[in-house]
């Protein structure tokens, strides 16, 4: 049961967290997460035909792989989501998102055995792995919350007053960023999450950011050098594709804080915002040569379905021929430009998640329930074809540092 109940914690949290990135094009104010519903009985659905193979290129410089994110809230719907994510990818992507155990970093004391447990993760024998941790809070509005025995507790004192550049918050965010690379031995490590998110919400705090950001990379860098160390962009904050990021200047302040960053790592979900044209430019993802890094991207989804949120009278639009299309383009301009990892966030569908959950929570799953490569009754879906097409290429790994 204790274990179920912390699940159920760290998935609201998540979807919570996965809100934010949409801005304020619809999303109303944060409530405190209702008890979620029973699970429904899952609609028998017939045998699907075999998608046609998709022809890929004989070689890509990129990883490619999954969160763990799962398909439902139970052991068949997280193994789903495992099973498909080791057939498919050759990279783990794990993320900390749910705060920090701010004063036990800072003493060097014993974590909770929450804590313990998300560090004791090993990837499949062979595969990479993608560790996220983040500052900032499920809002990206300030500082993160307290992960103790579970995630986002309430800041005890006084860490419920520190600005994000003191010298507690510097002293601890580093402990528990060096903690978690010496146990669980990370091949990327990304100290930021979306962090750009947090320019189009509070000026002043960006700045504290940057300072962290700074430190915290040129510390891990001293001990880890040849460890890739960076921070993840949002793509639609960062060309102002939300209305909270219009006014901003997005590309003058990432590329001040891309001089502590050692990859160009971006997340992407087109779909959330309806000043992204349905069928990208082919120019889309140029931008981020700009910095002259390697380039990856951390997150990325497409819905292939259309999406209504009731709660916020708001449409997303999807279909499966726009998964598959985006997942092409994305793919391809990966290939072309040399990406160092391509990262998808879910494996599956998680409609059956989402039905657990109370209306206007409901609302902001939903906005990724259909960004899986297979539906919830694990059928293909034809974006899949592409994603298969490119990892059959041989893995050859271009060098950037």
């Amino acid at each position: 049961m204790l274990k179920n109940i912390l699940r159920w914690s760290a998935l609201l949290a998540m979807a919570l967290w996965l809100s934010a990135c949409a801005g304020d094009s619809f999303m109303g104010s944060s409530r405190q997460a209702p008890a979620p519903l029973p699970a429904p009985a899952p609609k028998p659905s017939p045998p699907a035909a075999p998608l046609p193979e998709y022809r890929g290129p004989a070689s890509r410089p990129f990883l490619m792989g999954f969160t763990q994110w799962p398909a439902d809230l139970s052991d068949e719907g997280e193994a789903i989501a495992r099973e498909y994510a080791q057939a498919h990818g050759d990279i783990v992507s794990l993320m900390f998102i749910g705060g920090i155990p701010w004063p036990e970093a800072l003493d060097g004391k014993p974590f909770s055995k929450d804590v313990q447990a998300n560090m004791s993760y090993r990837p499949p024998t062979g595969k990479k792995l993608f560790l996220s941790i983040s500052p900032l809070n499920k809002d990206r509005r300030d500082l993160a919350l307290y992960w103790g025995d579970n995630e986002n507790q309430p800041l005890p004192q006084p860490w419920n007053n520190e600005p994000m550049n003191s010298p507690r918050v510097k002293k601890a965010y580093l402990n528990f960023v060096l903690r978690a690379i010496e146990a669980m031995h990370p091949d990327y490590l990304a100290i930021g999450v979306e962090s750009n998110v947090l320019l189009s919400r509070n000026q002043a705090k960006w700045q504290q950011l940057k300072e962290l950001q700074r430190d915290t990379y040129t510390a891990v860098k001293k001990v880890h050098r040849s460890l890739p160390v960076f921070f993840t962009t949002e793509v639609l904050h960062y060309k102002r594709l939300t209305r909270d990021a219009k006014g901003t200047e997005q590309e003058k302040e990432v590329a001040d804080m891309m001089r502590y960053s050692d990859l160009f790592a971006m997340s992407v979900y087109p779909h959330i915002s309806a000043e992204v044209p349905r069928i990208l430019p082919a120019s889309f993802f140029d931008f981020a040569k700009r910095f002259k890094k390697g380039i990856a991207v951390s997150e990325s989804g497409m819905t292939s379905q259309n999406v209504e949120l009731k709660s916020y009278a708001t449409v997303l639009y999807g279909s499966e021929a726009d998964q598959m299309r985006f997942t092409e383009f994305l793919l391809k301009t990966a290939a072309r430009d040399g990406y160092e990892f391509v990262i998808n966030f879910a494996t599956t569908d998680s409609d059956r998640l989402v039905a657990r959950l109370r209306p206007q929570l409901a609302d902001l799953a939903r906005i990724w329930a259909f960004i899986g490569m297979q539906t919830g009754d694990r059928r293909p879906k034809p974006a899949s074809a592409v994603w298969d097409g490119y990892l059959r290429a041989k893995y050859e790994q271009t060098k950037w540092w």
